[in-house]
Parts: C-alpha cells; sequence; structure tokens
C-alpha cells in the first residue's frame, strides 16, 4: 500500500486523511525501527477487525457487511455471530454494483460461470446501508479500491465507522485458511496467504523493494 501511495496521489491524500491507520504487517514493524520511529507492534487487519465486532457487539453496535464477492458477506456474518452471538448484523451485500468509478468495476467479480445477481447503481447500494443504519461498515474490495470508495463515499454513507478490510472476510467466510498463531507471531502470515493465492506473487516481489526504500531512506537521513 504505501509502494502504490507514491505514485497514486489519490491513495496517499486518503491515507494522511483517515482517521486511524493501522501497521498492518512485520515489515512496517521492521521500517519503523529502522527509521528510527519505534512502533510497538503491528496488527492485522483482520484482529483489528474481531476486536471492534467484540465491543460491538457489548454496545449493542449493528454491522454491516459490503464484500465484493458473492455469497462471502453471509458467510462472514455467519462466523462472526457465531463467535459473537449478541453481535447484530444489519445487513451484507455482495458488492454487485455498477459505478462510474472504473476502481471499482474492476474489484467486482466477473461471474466465472455462475449466473450473475442483479447489478444495482451504486447509489442504490449507498441507501441500503443507510437504511439499515450501522454503527459500523466493513468493506472488502481490495486495495486500493476500497479505500477510494470509502473516502468517495463517506459522507453519503452516514456510517460512524468505516475500515476497509481487505480479505478479511475470505478469511471469515471459510474460503482461505488463517496462519497457524506461530506464522502470524513470526510476521510471514503472508507466507500462507501466498501458498493459498500464488498470483500474489507480484505483490510479494515488491517487498525488497520497499526494503530497499526504507534503507535507503535512512541512509540518507530522511527517517
Amino acid at each position: 500500500m504505501l509502494l502504490e501511495a507514491e505514485h497514486d496521489a489519490e491513495l496517499r491524500r486518503i491515507l494522511e486523511k483517515a482517521a486511524l491507520v493501522v501497521p498492518e504487517s512485520s515489515g512496517i514493524l521492521w521500517a519503523s525501527h529502522v527509521l528510527e520511529r519505534p512502533l510497538e507492534g503491528f496488527t492485522p487487519g483482520i484482529d483489528l477487525m474481531l476486536a471492534i465486532c467484540r465491543m460491538a457487539q457489548e454496545k449493542w453496535h449493528p454491522a454491516f457487511l459490503l464484500v465484493s464477492g458473492p455469497g462471502i458477506a453471509e458467510a462472514a456474518g455467519r462466523e462472526l455471530t457465531r463467535l459473537y452471538p449478541a453481535l447484530k448484523i444489519a445487513g451484507t451485500y455482495h458488492g454487485y454494483f455498477s459505478s462510474p468509478n472504473p476502481s471499482v468495476g474492476r474489484a467486482l467479480p466477473q461471474g466465472e460461470g455462475r449466473a450473475e445477481p442483479r447489478v444495482r447503481p451504486e447509489s442504490e447500494v449507498i441507501q441500503l446501508i443507510r437504511e439499515a443504519k450501522p454503527s459500523i461498515l466493513f468493506v472488502g474490495m481490495g486495495m486500493p479500491s476500497q479505500e477510494k470508495w470509502i473516502s468517495r463515499h463517506l459522507e453519503a454513507l452516514q456510517v460512524p465507522l468505516v475500515m476497509g478490510v481487505g480479505g478479511s472476510f475470505d478469511v471469515l467466510s471459510g474460503k482461505l485458511g488463517r496462519a497457524p498463531r506461530l506464522m502470524r507471531r513470526a510476521g510471514v502470515e503472508w507466507l500462507y496467504r501466498l501458498a493459498q493465492e500464488p498470483w500474489r506473487w507480484r505483490r510479494i516481489a515488491q517487498l525488497p523493494v520497499f526494503a530497499w526504500k526504507v534503507l535507503n531512506e535512512k541512509r540518507h537521513g530522511k527517517g
């Protein structure tokens, strides 16, 4: 995401203006120490999402799930209510909607031989969320589509807390498995994800670039 934000001005602006930006990986933790701005740790997005859901059930705050894959939101909702029985799911939506934003369009699934659900206009989906009156909206469209969609519609959505959760829904729905706890503690959860989704190798190949940029920044005293 940081490398993407280097050449995507809109994404960079979103990250700089966000109410909360979470260090989600061991790479960010390592960079913070190299640049002598040490963070205490990192929190994977799914762990933060689950912590929010745990607090939400205690405070009776309903959540809405918006995911780009069909059936995933419903399955994730069932798992969340299994984990947190008092959590109210205000609604779910599968992410099939027409949008004037081409980046969102690319995030939508392309059928894969199945009968596609009815495609609603984006404005109708926003209205659906507003009518559900959730306190929390979790959006899983992938980066940077979800960040841009949230930023563009945050005011219209009228939801107090909106969070992009990437592939967390895939894990909660059972589509993907979660890395063993030992791998998570070691900060190599990404390796387990790569084994399940080999197409992610292009993203992983950017890790040496990220490391070089951090070390170069340190060498030139920009930290």
